[in-house]
């Protein structure tokens, strides 16, 4: 009697677009070795509609995880392409939902994922990206929330604050792998990056004015505020996300009339979780590991205090920018944070390194948008995802109208 190895590889090799999820796959690849064969050379794109199968039981938080897991070939797919840019930011519209619904059906995008890299992100979960939300649950969430005399000195920040770490430390890492790339164009000594996005016609303009023709002539592609902006608006949403003069949200995605009710309070913990002295203290630990501080850990005035962020004091604009750089790294990035020096990735602290070489050599910092008609917010062209947050939710604050 024939059994299933008797049949030809070729129809062997067309058994993954007949399984029905990621499990399945890959406990077929562990029957024998003939199978392993035939479901290594499953293509990415079949493996990554069997990973959407799977969602969200193997893939949590859901949808987050697996549009992280893409996130690469997002940005490489949009970078530079102005097109692609603008469909970029209508996926971004639509929310965290839309844009995972992007990944998954865009056939431009062919977004895919191999069995290695499944298993990559399987051994980073339980390294990386668990110790990384727990140590944001200490700042924001229910360990921070369980702390003795909570109000009354058991914390140095008490605030009331509705965060879900899992989800934050989420969007942090999917913002670092989507416009971590867009440092390198700040960074690198004389360089002059190009911008996309810009002026892409999708209506959700932010105002910005940029202080600097330094974003032309260049074959390194940055995108510009309003990518950022959009991604920051649309997939961390929040009910003190709301037009002021210079900046406008769209009633669409998460923002639509009949979903304002229930939206989260994502911005509003990210503005905690990135401007707390615990988030500081811990990239500076990390920024030492590096080298030396450009400067004390606690000399930078975050966005919403009273003078502009980077002071006066020397160096600080370079912590910022080094800090920026580091947590915009996405995944990898980290492992700084989470893990001890002995196990992080040696290519990790190469990069850092290098990083911070290129940032001791620069004469002044990157150029800055301005952001409001009043509020006159300045934001950095390099990516800095706590002044994005900022301007998303000035509306919170007096003085933006």
């Amino acid at each position: 009697m024939l059994t299933l190895l008797d049949l030809p590889v070729d129809i062997l090799w067309r058994l993954p677009l007949y399984v029905d999820n990621i499990e399945t796959l890959i406990t077929l690849a562990g029957t024998c070795r003939k199978l392993r064969s035939v479901c290594s050379n499953t293509l990415p794109q079949t493996i990554f509609q069997l990973a959407a199968a799977s969602a969200p039981t193997f893939f949590s938080p859901h949808p987050h995880f697996l549009v992280m897991a893409v996130a690469p070939q997002i940005r490489d797919w949009a970078l530079g392409n102005e097109e692609n840019s603008r469909r970029l930011r209508l996926a971004f519209q639509g929310g965290i939902e839309s844009l995972y619904e992007f990944c998954v059906n865009d056939k431009s995008l062919n977004a895919g994922l191999t069995l290695d890299r499944i298993r990559t992100l399987y051994e980073a979960r339980f390294s990386v990206i668990n110790p990384f939300a727990d140590k944001i649950d200490k700042m924001a969430g229910n360990q921070w929330y369980e702390a003795e005399n909570f109000w009354s000195g058991g914390v140095s920040e008490p605030d009331t604050v509705y965060s879900d770490s899992n989800r934050a430390a989420m969007q942090i890492i999917i913002y670092g792998e989507l416009f971590g790339s867009s440092m390198r164009p700040f960074l690198e000594s004389g360089a002059r990056g190009h911008r996309t996005g810009s002026g892409s016609g999708s209506g959700s303009g932010s105002g910005s004015d940029s202080d600097s023709d330094s974003d032309s002539d260049s074959p390194l592609p940055f995108f510009d505020l309003e990518t950022r902006l959009d991604f920051i608006k649309y997939c961390v949403p929040d009910s003190v996300c709301q037009d002021y003069p210079g900046l406008h949200v769209l009633p669409v995605g998460p923002y639509a009339p009949e979903n304002r009710e229930d939206l989260p309070a994502d911005q509003y913990a990210l503005r905690h979780i990135l401007g707390c002295r615990r988030w500081r203290r811990m990239w500076a630990d990390a920024m030492a590991m590096v080298g030396p501080l450009f400067a004390a850990w606690d000399a930078e005035n975050r966005p919403w205090d009273e003078e502009q962020p980077g002071g006066e004091v020397d160096g600080v604009w370079r912590l910022k920018l080094f800090r920026n750089a580091l947590q915009t790294m996405g995944l990898e990035g980290m492992q700084l944070v989470t893990l001890p020096r002995e196990k992080i990735s040696p290519d990790v602290l190469a990069k850092a390194r290098g990083m911070r070489a290129q940032i001791e050599v620069l004469r002044e910092p990157p150029p800055v948008y301005t952001v409001g008609d009043y509020l006159r917010a300045s934001v950095s062209q390099a990516p800095d995802p706590a002044q994005d947050i900022y301007v998303c939710m000035a509306a919170y604050w007096p003085g933006t109208d």
